[in-house]
């Protein structure tokens, strides 16, 4: 069975960043963000290689290669997210909540268990991730899968589903992310705040459901400052040593999809702490009351 490497963490934590060095490696295969689901109009969509994704020798490699397995497959919709159709169905909904505690979690369990719809959805998906990762790592010449999509309750539908995996929960600086959310999507610093420790609470829910051997914390911060040992960290956890020092950061040798940082070539790692001049004092006070718990346990002054 292919080995399964999960990156789990909320938005704009740096997962594009460490998805780029790891795909470096040569037992590595990835397309990013599985799920698939950030692609906005796909016509328009570059590869990181820098081709129009339809153009791009790899995706229609892999279309080839999934049909041949009689898989259909369109890089427009892989198929691979865990929803039912239509969105909102009771059955949509318990594929999609977030991932809670053991008594919500017993809970979901039982009504997918009791759902037809639901059952077959989720077994479906599973089969379509597990053929997806077998033909990207074929096509590779690579025995480990790294998938960026971060989700946490992605990732409790492929353990559940018997896929062993390998944890590499990224943390940044709540402060930081909340400034993103800010910047993207014009959030106030309150569900900013939020999403961040909500999203980073299923993240530590993840650690009952893998091995102690199997989990690694890693911090934006570090992969920054010394790349090269934060990259020895999560690559031992599939038995793996680095195959050079870090140089840089190729996203066109890569051919994945995520954000803009996909398509950057040659560029230093390099830490960017913008928020510290961005954020004012009212703003900080209130991801303080929110999220300021969860910062400092995780590692933040």
């Amino acid at each position: 069975m292919t080995e399964l490497l999960y990156i789990a963490s909320p938005s704009f934590s740096g997962s594009t960043l460490l998805t780029l060095l790891l795909a470096a490696h040569p037992r590595v295969a990835t397309v990013g963000e599985l799920k698939g689901t950030s692609m906005g109009d796909v016509d328009s969509y570059r590869c990181s290689c820098g081709e129009l994704i339809r153009a791009c020798a790899f995706w229609r490699a892999l279309t080839a290669a999934l049909s041949a397995r009689g898989v259909a497959f369109d890089v427009g919709q892989f198929g691979t997210h865990f929803r039912a159709a239509p969105a909102g169905l009771l059955a949509d909904r318990l594929l999609a909540a977030r991932l809670r505690g053991r008594v919500a979690e017993w809970a979901r369990g039982l009504g997918l268990a009791l759902l037809p719809r639901a059952r077959r959805e989720l077994r479906r998906v599973r089969e379509r991730n597990r053929a997806v990762m077998e033909a990207v790592c074929a096509l590779r010449g690579a025995d480990v899968f790294l998938d960026a999509s971060k989700d946490p309750v992605r990732l409790r539908h492929l353990i559940d589903g018997g896929w062993p995996a390998r944890v590499i929960h990224l943390v940044r600086d709540g402060r930081g992310v909340a400034a993103s959310y800010m910047r993207v999507y014009g959030w106030p610093m309150e569900p900013a705040a939020l999403e961040w420790r909500r999203t980073n609470e299923e993240c530590e829910r993840l650690r009952d459901l893998v091995p102690p051997e199997s989990w690694l914390r890693l911090h934006y911060e570090d992969l920054c400052r010394d790349p090269d040992r934060a990259l020895a960290a999560a690559l031992g956890l599939v038995a793996a040593t680095p195959a050079a020092p870090v140089a840089g950061v190729d996203g066109r040798a890569q051919h994945v999809v995520g954000n803009a940082m996909r398509l950057t070539d040659g560029a230093q790692v390099a830490l960017k702490e913008t928020w510290r001049d961005t954020l004012g004092a009212a703003e900080l006070a209130v991801f303080e009351r929110v999220a300021g718990a969860m910062n400092r346990r995780l590692g933040y002054a």
